[in-house]
């Protein structure tokens, strides 16, 4: 994790706070921490209002997952898809304690292209390679439910994939 953290953004991890509910209290992640000079922070348990801005965040995330969740149809089985979805909104989506920049763009030093973005559970028709068809008459695409955006970074260009569901 910080070794991540500091290759793609030459930043450190110096903190990491927990509200000591035992998600994160495990000794083989607390002694990561403590190897990488990661300095433990825990509140007091049920008290949100000591960890403020991540208490809320986690709530915006839940809150707009769960509105597209509801809104899509999709299967309650695919909450993931959805909280990936709306955490991937809230990284291009502009915020005001960062001078109006994006999260995504904050820490990349470049705005994200938006114009990949899809609306979670739409249709989505999906190439179907040569060697996976019957014949040459089958069909050369299949129409599947739209769940996720994938950013990939590969030769210093921007690439996407998208995650979707159907039969192929």
């Amino acid at each position: 994790m910080a070794t991540l953290v500091k290759m793609q953004y030459n930043a450190t991890i110096g903190e990491w706070m927990t509200d000591n509910r035992g998600e994160y209290v495990n000794e083989d992640y607390v002694k990561l921490l403590k190897d990488e000079g990661i300095e433990i922070q825990q509140s007091v348990p049920a008290q949100p209002q000591m960890n403020g801005r991540a208490e809320h965040f986690n709530h915006t995330i839940d809150e707009k997952a769960e509105s597209m969740c509801y809104q899509a149809c999709i299967l309650d089985s695919w909450w993931e898809f959805s909280v990936l979805h709306a955490n991937y909104l809230y990284n291009c989506t502009p915020v005001q304690r960062i001078d109006w920049q994006t999260p995504k763009g904050y820490l990349d030093e470049f705005e994200p292209d938006l114009s990949h973005i899809h609306i979670l559970g739409c249709g989505a028709y999906v190439f179907i390679h040569k060697d996976l068809q019957a014949n040459k008459l089958s069909p050369k695409s299949e129409l599947m439910t739209f769940l996720d955006n994938h950013d990939v970074h590969a030769c210093s260009q921007h690439h996407h994939l998208y995650c979707c569901y159907g039969t192929v």
